[in-house]
């Protein structure tokens, strides 16, 4: 079976996609306590939650829904879209046992409900998306509890918190055995269960069905051949979605909205926040992928896109390399860093694991074709053993 044709700006996307995703990932391990207070930390913290956290998640689904375009437009078996998934989930549940974390479980299990339901209608799928956009702000308003919450109350007890994570947290003193123990208890991943949460795995399927009806209706094509206009559409995106988001940190501020912890007031000002940092969410979301998919088009030479490209090539082993290395780092059968890194420190973390990934990327498909761990799902999706080594002149190039 052939391979889908690549769209090299999708590519690129799904790079710069895994990187915000990284970011937000390693922030996890203690740097989103507002123990750190200081202005330099704080900034860096403001940076993460107004541009990428519940973005990059987002723009990475976009980007599953669009791939799924590409490979049902091939007229592709049923059963092999199954088997896909059916890796996928698999290595989502290797994935699990180190980092609690993991999307793949999720992408999996949505991808097989988005191959029952991609024969209907884009209009049917927008209305079906609107309505799990929703659910959300709605649920969580209707059903205030959402259990326990991580997010202290003040910064004396935010820094008593990661006192105590450092002296005897999972992550600081368990053992390999120990977090694999844990993290087991919780598998497989129930889609529905985080439905009061921004990051609920409906949020997920809606923005699969998105970005498959925007691929669908010849929107990659669209956008390709009109990277000025997509450009400057993305620069108003992103104005009204940075306006949104100072909207819900006035709010934070002046009323004690939390989105991700409790809302002193409740009620009205709890569903308001909600859906204002849903509106910036997604205003976000769009306006990055509109930016940066203008960006790869206009300047699919520079060096920085053609990095991206192949880090997106290889999306699910950079993905779960960037697991092996931070659980190294972080946990405390390696380094010990969990609770440690304040987020500028963790910002510029991210920053050197990507760009050595990048490195690294570039340097592997000079000799090969796919990714490694690409290369093992395609040989469970297909049955057969794919091409793997390059050909003199036949990788990725410079």
């Amino acid at each position: 079976m052939n391979a889908p044709l690549r769209y090299r700006e999708v590519d690129a996307l799904r790079g710069f996609a895994l990187f915000g995703v990284l970011l937000v990932n390693l922030y996890s391990f203690g740097a989103d306590s507002m123990a750190w207070d200081e202005p330099f930390n704080r900034a860096f913290w403001q940076i993460k939650h107004v541009f990428f956290e519940s973005k990059f998640w987002g723009l990475f689904s976009l980007l599953f829904g669009i791939s799924f375009w590409l490979q049902t437009r091939l007229a592709l078996q049923p059963w092999r879209l199954l088997r896909r998934y059916g890796a996928l989930l698999l290595f989502g549940c290797c994935h699990a046992l180190l980092f609690e974390g993991d999307i793949l479980m999720l992408y999996a299990e949505f991808g097989v409900l988005l191959l029952l339901m991609h024969k209907c209608s884009t209009r049917v799928l927008v209305v079906i998306a609107t309505a799990l956009l929703l659910i959300f702000p709605f649920a969580h308003y209707s059903m205030p509890e959402r259990g326990f919450s991580d997010s202290a109350s003040t910064v004396a007890e935010a820094r008593q918190w990661l006192e105590e994570d450092r002296e005897d947290g999972l992550y600081s003193t368990g053992s390999l055995d120990e977090i694999i123990a844990e993290h087991a208890s919780y598998l497989p991943e129930i889609p529905w269960q985080d439905y009061q949460w921004p990051d609920s795995g409906w949020a997920v399927f809606a923005l699969f069905l998105l970005g498959f009806c925007f691929a669908r209706e010849g929107g990659l094509q669209r956008f390709t051949q009109r990277p000025e206009r997509i450009f400057k559409a993305g620069c108003w995106m992103f104005l009204l979605g940075l306006s949104a988001m100072a909207i819900e940190g006035w709010m934070t501020q002046a009323l004690g909205y939390r989105v991700f912890g409790d809302t002193a007031s409740g009620g009205g000002t709890q569903l308001m926040g909600d859906l204002v940092f849903l509106f910036g969410t997604l205003l976000l979301t769009a306006a990055w992928f509109c930016l940066m998919h203008s960006f790869a088009t206009r300047c699919s030479e520079w060096w920085l896109v053609r990095a991206l490209e192949t880090v997106g090539r290889m999306s699910l082993t950079t993905y779960l390399s960037q697991t092996l290395i931070f659980t190294t780092l972080f946990y405390g059968y390696g380094l010990g860093w969990a609770y440690w890194l304040g987020p500028a420190a963790v910002t510029g973390l991210a920053v050197a694991i990507f760009v050595v990934q990048m490195l690294l990327a570039k340097v592997w498909f000079n000799y090969f074709l796919v990714g490694p761990v690409e290369w093992l799902w395609r040989l469970a999706t297909d049955l057969r053993p794919p091409a793997l080594r390059a050909m003199p002149g036949q990788g990725l190039g410079p």
